[in-house]
């Protein structure tokens, strides 16, 4: 995937940008209003750099001046907030991986149905898929739907589980944290946005069409 390569006047556009998929997301209610965590990998050469969004900040006021700009170990090279608790499996998840947008969200028909569904596990500890037949089939351009087992937020160990699932999965786009959330990931942060917002649509569909059926 070719990254965005930020120069001076490029910057506040690649930002701004950020903030918009980050309102979208709590406008719609996949966020709450200090919820999930987004972030976009910037390309130099070789220097990769990543702005990401603060630590807890309201995201119905995030601006461009409230993003993190950090480096691939997580250490703030400038912003006055502190990176997202979850700073770990974004860097980890560039580390491993050639995307260059992440969206973390908190979708609530994503995650209350895959809560609720059988799953099978994948060869690999923690790493599940869904075992159960639905009325509705995952959105073919989605693919497989990795469900992670949880393991504490902003933690090493959950962010080891996110690499480890795009090692084994590398053509993941979306997954789900078991009693957290999902993580979407693509070319840019559009893209992960589109996928976050794909699986909700369709765990929206599955759940009426379930309460249809019963009713």
């Amino acid at each position: 995937m070719q990254g965005c390569r930020c120069k001076d006047n490029e910057e506040r556009y690649i930002k701004t940008e950020l903030v918009r998929c980050v309102k979208t997301l709590f406008s719609k209610g996949y966020v709450s209003s200090g919820g999930g965590n987004h972030s976009i990998r910037i390309r130099d050469g070789a220097d990769h750099m990543i702005w990401i969004t603060p630590s807890g900040y309201p995201r119905s006021h995030l601006t461009v001046d409230d993003l993190v700009l950090i480096d691939m170990d997580g250490n703030v090279l400038r912003g006055d907030l502190r990176p997202s608790i979850e700073t770990p499996f974004h860097t980890e998840i560039y580390r491993v991986s050639d995307v260059n947008g992440v969206s973390h969200a908190h979708s609530p028909y994503s995650h209350a149905l895959i809560q609720t569904l059988k799953i099978k596990e994948e060869g690999y500890e923690g790493i599940y898929s869904i075992d159960d037949e639905l009325p509705i089939d995952v959105p073919e351009v989605l693919g497989d739907v990795p469900v992670l087992e949880y393991r504490q937020l902003g933690s090493r160990a959950l962010a080891r589980l996110v690499g480890d699932t795009l090692r084994l999965k590398p053509n993941t786009k979306i997954m789900v944290l078991l009693d957290h959330g999902v993580i979407g990931v693509g070319a840019c942060i559009h893209e992960a946005m589109l996928y976050v917002q794909l699986l909700e649509e369709w765990a929206r569909c599955v759940v009426v069409s379930i309460r249809l059926d019963k009713g």
